[in-house]
């Protein structure tokens, strides 16, 4: 069973807030507004989300009322099921994945030490954009399309010029994507993020994993995803199978990524997956050694 830990809630913007818990070193938020406390994300487990609610009722004098969850993964979703009796709300998406075989039931009580019949749904689902007033403080959730997964939200905060971007923003590391993700779109969804907001300058954009980025960062994230996409795309309609490029990278390098070799390499089975789910066309290529 992993060991569950957070760290101190950190005051980012007046009423604003991040902490990280472990074990999975996820990002989540905290927004206060005079009649109502939002809580973005809430961990692995819910003994954890409910200990991230308590922590946040010690640290305002006040309950947690709203929740968001910006994606079905378990770091993110759930700890949910620990903090009742509020108003929550994920991507529509949310309510198949906990009914799917992607949840298992084994690997949620041999490692994460609860019984999975534990785990909740949202009571209310998004498609594309909710706004809630949590007393003098306005909050928008943001749907931007499928990215690092199908039900990705964004937590905006416009007073306080700060957007929770759960793991469509990632400081920590490269980005992770993973069977359900789409690279096709993801950069898109990141040129939505730095557009809807207006002039980002002064935006804080926090990851769901990692330190606190500004506009630039997220710029440099959208312009690799974009890369990495393209570059995919044009070696997938080449014929390049993911053994040679394999063995690009242990010889002579034909090919540039924007990520470690590594990380290409983890994840460049999900992409040609994508690829041939969306109809790309496939010629049979040389090997490298050959051209």
């Amino acid at each position: 069973m992993r060991h569950f830990s957070r760290s101190p809630w950190r005051e980012l913007r007046e009423g604003v807030y991040a902490a990280t818990l472990e074990p999975a070193a996820v990002t989540v938020g905290l927004v206060a507004g005079a009649d109502a406390v939002l809580l973005v994300d809430t961990g692995s487990s819910p003994a954890q989300g409910a200990e991230v609610a308590a922590s946040a009722r010690d640290l305002l004098g006040r309950p947690v009322t709203h929740v968001v969850v910006t994606h079905w993964h378990f770091d993110h979703f759930f700890g949910l099921a620990g903090v009742p009796d509020v108003v929550s709300y994920g991507h529509e998406s949310l309510r198949s994945r906990l009914a799917s075989d992607a949840v298992d039931p084994d690997v949620i009580r041999d490692q994460l030490g609860f019984d999975a019949a534990e785990l909740v749904a949202p009571t209310d689902d998004i498609s594309i954009v909710k706004a809630l007033d949590l007393g003098g403080r306005r909050v928008e959730i943001v749907h931007p399309g499928p990215a690092h997964s199908e039900g990705d939200l964004i937590v905006y905060v416009p007073d306080a010029r700060v957007v929770f971007t759960g793991d469509l923003i990632e400081t920590s590391a490269d980005p992770a994507v993973g069977p359900d993700s789409s690279l096709a779109s993801w950069s898109m969804a990141l040129d939505g993020l730095l557009s809807g907001a207006g002039h980002a300058d002064d935006l804080l954009f926090v990851p769901g994993h990692g330190q606190p980025a500004g506009a630039m960062d997220v710029a440099e994230q959208q312009a690799a995803l974009a890369s990495m996409w393209a570059s995919a795309e044009d070696r997938y309609r080449e014929g390049v199978t993911l053994d040679e490029i394999v063995a690009d990278f242990n010889g002579p390098r034909r090919y540039d990524w924007p990520f470690a070799a590594q990380h290409v390499v983890d994840i460049l089975p999900y992409v040609y997956a994508e690829l041939e789910r969306r109809g790309v066309t496939r010629r049979r290529g040389l090997p490298i050694s050959s051209i």
